[in-house]
Formats: structure tokens, sequence, C-alpha cells
């Protein structure tokens, strides 16, 4: 336990019990500012994100395309097949916080990432979305683009209940690796 002796803070002598009840009230004061900051629009970078995890090589993925500064994999969850990810390897939490070569590195390959996603599953369009924010739908907290093959009258939104397999995966992912390859 410690000592019941006061401590000083700035000059004062304060005991043990006011010392926590200071600390505690900090404590929810940092939690409050941090909840209010995000809906604020002000979330901090989680390094343990699962996209960080993935840069980092920690968790397999289908990966289409690397840079030095982004990678593209398919979706674990995907709307419909092709449905591809594209993430920046430097931490931001969205694309507003996005800036200098990760931004214009990441968004020179955006263009050529949708027409192989679109060559590679024969789409005749495609949604590109970011989702900027939890009310927006941002469930991973580091910025990404998904690039989503369209078909007529397709329009669904929801992603998948059940895992992308890896005989799901591996034709599409060759498929928008041979495309880029060919110069989309």
């Amino acid at each position: 336990r410690g000592s019941s002796r006061p401590s000083k803070l700035h000059g004062h002598h304060i005991s043990r019990q006011s010392t926590i009840k200071m600390a505690t009230t900090s404590l929810r004061t940092l939690t409050t500012a941090l909840c209010m900051g995000g809906a604020l629009g002000l979330l901090l970078p989680d390094a343990g994100n699962i996209f960080a995890k993935i840069i980092a090589g920690d968790i397999p993925s289908f990966k289409v395309m690397e840079t030095e500064h982004c990678i593209a994999i398919l979706d674990a969850f995907p709307v419909c097949p092709g449905h591809t990810l594209l993430i920046p390897k430097k931490a931001s939490v969205t694309c507003a916080d996005m800036e200098g070569d990760s931004l214009t590195g990441t968004m020179a390959e955006l263009p050529k990432l949708v027409r192989a996603v679109q060559k590679a599953t024969g789409a005749p369009a495609a949604r590109v979305i970011s989702n900027v924010g939890p009310e927006a739908g941002q469930i991973v907290f580091h910025t990404h683009f998904h690039i989503i093959p369209r078909h007529t009258k397709d329009a669904s939104w929801a992603n998948s209940k059940e895992m992308v397999t890896k005989e799901e995966a591996l034709p599409v992912m060759e498929a928008i690796k041979k495309a880029l390859a060919e110069g989309c």
C-alpha cells in the first residue's frame, strides 16, 4: 500500500485518496474526450487493427498487389466476387487524414485497380467507397477503399455473412493480378 502521508502536487499537500480521485477524474475526462473526439471525427489510428496486421504480414490475406505505399487485398467478407480493398500502408484513420506520399501513392493505384477488378470479373461498372467514420459504416479504423464490381441491377451493399474461401478467392485474385500485369 503506500504511505498515508500527504504528497505534494504543485506545492500543495494532497492525500493518497485525493491523488486516486484526481487520477480517476483525469481518466474519465480523457475517455470522454476520446469518445467526443470520435464523434467529431478525431479518431486515433489503432496500430493493432486487422489491416495493420495484414500489412505487417502477421495475418494472411489474398493480396492482389503491393507497392511502396499501399496494398490491395480481396475483402474477407465480400459483397460479391472481386470485392477488393485498397489500403495505404501508412496509418491513418480515414481518407480525410491521408497526406503526402501516402495519399498520392495510394490514389495513383486506384484507377488501375478499378480497371483490373472490372476486367477480372467482367463487370461493366464498379463502386468505389471509403466509409469515413463509424456513422458511415466504418468498422476498421485504418483508411481503406472498397472496389466493388457491379453488374446491371446488382445494387446490394450487404457484406457476406460467410468468409470467402480459398477456393473462391484464388481464381479472382489471380485474374486481378493478371489484369494488373497486362497494364490496366
